[in-house]
């Protein structure tokens, strides 16, 4: 097995081997399959699962060996950049789907991918990071859980991808909430920062929960043998629950730009009545700074030079002038 340690970012610590998990399905029942099963006891069953490390050189090469996987799936199964789409070809389909990326250190924004090929005899799934849906199945399927066919299959995949995903969209919502409340209350402090972040994280969500929409609504109206009645329910169950997300991630976004609107609003009032006060301050100081300024020249002539009692008499009108422009002030609600 080669290693491509080197090709890896944090949270792939290493390549691994090249299978990660498979199953065998023969009359409802299902067998957890080894590396070297996959060659000499497939044709056993009905159909077969392989989830396989597209990191790790020999599963790369065992994709692209396949007869029934036509060029471009392969390549689509072994590419480094995905967003979710349905492909549909001759002998099968290429579905590539998303989910947050739950992996301890990373960003749950940062969704991983799972590249899916199905014809009515296999399918593969590809991924480069640890997909904890994919675990989800297995541990269901390890449970007794029934799968009829790759369909139903792809579908189960599809509503345990989703189940991983309502927790963080409600989480992106309540942290909405949080920032409106810390608005209104004026508790807060680095909202600007935080608001940022908020919205920034639900636009990564949308980029790729929007088209994973359109493709599960896509495979829910699928006239190919692959889905029975069954699993097209639950597609259609899938797309129904995933088109809710869309709007509700949606709807966190607009109110995060509320908010940021909000926030600059006050900020602008806030600078506006600072301004006000500074202003009134200084209209008050003009005239006491202009008669304090005129009684201060050194020339001749200035009256009350020879009187003891002249300078409480201009501290006297200074005070009278002042108290009169700030009741001037506060009967124009200027203050």
């Amino acid at each position: 097995m080669t290693s491509t340690a080197n090709q890896v970012d944090r949270g792939e610590a290493d390549a691994g081997p090249p299978f990660v998990f498979g199953f065998g399905f023969k009359d409802d029942t299902a067998a957890e399959m080894r590396w070297e099963d996959v060659v000499s006891h497939a044709g056993e069953y009905d159909f077969i699962w392989l989830h396989l490390n597209m990191l790790n050189e020999e599963a790369r090469e065992w994709i692209a060996a396949q007869r029934d996987i036509p060029y471009a799936a392969a390549s689509a199964l072994l590419a480094d950049e995905t967003r979710p789409r349905v492909t549909g070809f001759e002998k099968g389909l290429v579905v590539n789907l998303r989910g947050v990326n739950l992996n301890e250190g990373a960003e749950p924004e940062d969704m991983v991918s799972i590249r899916v090929w199905l014809n009515e005899k296999m399918m593969v799934t590809t991924r480069r990071r640890r997909l904890k849906a994919a675990q989800d199945v297995r541990a269901d399927i390890n449970a007794g859980a029934s799968i009829a066919n790759t369909g139903a299959l792809l579908a189960r995949i599809a509503a345990k991808l989703t189940d991983r995903a309502e927790p963080y969209v409600l989480e992106i919502e309540d942290e909405v909430d949080n920032l409106e409340e810390e608005i209104l209350t004026g508790n807060g402090s680095g909202l600007r920062a935080k608001l940022a972040d908020t919205r920034q994280a639900a636009v990564l969500f949308r980029r790729f929960i929007a088209p994973q929409r359109d493709a599960l609504n896509r495979l829910a109206a699928d006239e190919s043998a692959l889905f029975d009645h069954v699993a097209k329910i639950e597609l259609r169950e899938v797309a129904d629950r995933v088109t809710r997300m869309t709007e509700d991630i949606d709807a966190a976004r607009e109110r995060a730009m509320v908010l940021q609107d909000q926030l600059t609003d006050q900020r602008a009032e806030e600078m506006n009545r600072n301004m006000m006060v500074l202003s009134v301050v200084a209209a008050i100081f003009l005239p006491l700074g202009f008669l304090t300024g005129l009684f201060g020249i050194n020339v001749g002539g200035m009256p009350g030079v020879e009187s003891a009692s002249a300078f409480w008499i201009v501290v006297g009108l200074c005070v009278l002038i002042g108290v009169g422009l700030l009741a001037y002030f506060r009967m124009k609600k200027w203050l």
